[in-house]
This record gives C-alpha cells, structure tokens and sequence, in this order.
C-alpha cells in the first residue's frame, strides 16, 4: 500500500512540474497526423464505374450508378476500413486525413463521374444532377 501511494505521488509531482498534455484546439488549429484515417475522397475524373469498391465495402456505404453515372458514399455507413482503397485499380479513391463535418441530417454524398468517352475527347460534359431531378 505504501509503495502504491509513493508511485502515485512521484506521477503527481511529474505531472505538476510538466507541460500540459492536452492541446489547446480552438486557439491552436487542429493539425491531424499524417497516416489519420479522416475520409474517403474520390477523384471523379479518373474513376471508371467499375464496382470494385462497391463490392468490397463491408458496410455497403458505396453505392455506384452506371446508368446515370454517378458515385455515391453514405458517410453515416463508412467505418474507413481501406477495403475500397485496395480494390480500386485506377486509384480513384483515396484517404484524406481530416474529418467530415458534423451534419444535421443524414444524407448520401453524390458524386457525377464523367461518362469515358468525354474523358477519350478532352472534354468533360456538364455533370448530371443528383437522383430524382
């Protein structure tokens, strides 16, 4: 008992005489380190509509449709695993390191994926909408 009591006095004193170990946030910007799991991001441009991270998402938070060409993520569903980073061949989907922002409903992210023949031409056609204009 009595050695428990004098460790506890040496972490305390330790403690007393050393810097603070929390980070002052709102007056020192948020810097995440370099490997953060944050989100996942899609370059559309390079994106060919196969399905593999649709498929290879546990959680099925990645939903991709050919027909209208469009790359959704639901980000209340992604547990950012990587399992979609690892089975896109033409590495269009990357993680960020920063975090999605706090939200007030849910809702699905919508990303328009150029068709590939515009992409073949050098021209990159308007985008079409989300689903259901």
């Amino acid at each position: 008992m009595e050695d428990t009591i004098l460790v506890m006095l040496k972490t305390a004193a330790r403690s007393l005489f050393s810097g603070s170990a929390c980070k002052m946030y709102p007056e020192r910007p948020y810097v995440p380190y370099e490997r953060t799991r944050g989100r996942i991001v899609i370059e559309s441009a390079r994106c060919i509509l196969c399905t593999a991270c649709e498929r290879r998402c546990p959680t099925g938070a990645i939903l991709v449709d050919r027909d209208k060409h469009l790359w959704m993520i639901d980000r209340f569903k992604c547990i950012l695993c990587g399992n979609c980073l690892e089975g896109c061949k033409p590495n269009s989907l990357r993680m960020d390191n920063r975090y999605t922002g706090p939200v007030v409903e849910k809702q699905t992210e919508v990303h328009a994926v150029p068709p590939p023949r515009a992409r073949k031409l050098g021209r990159i056609e308007k985008p079409p909408g989300p689903p259901g204009e």
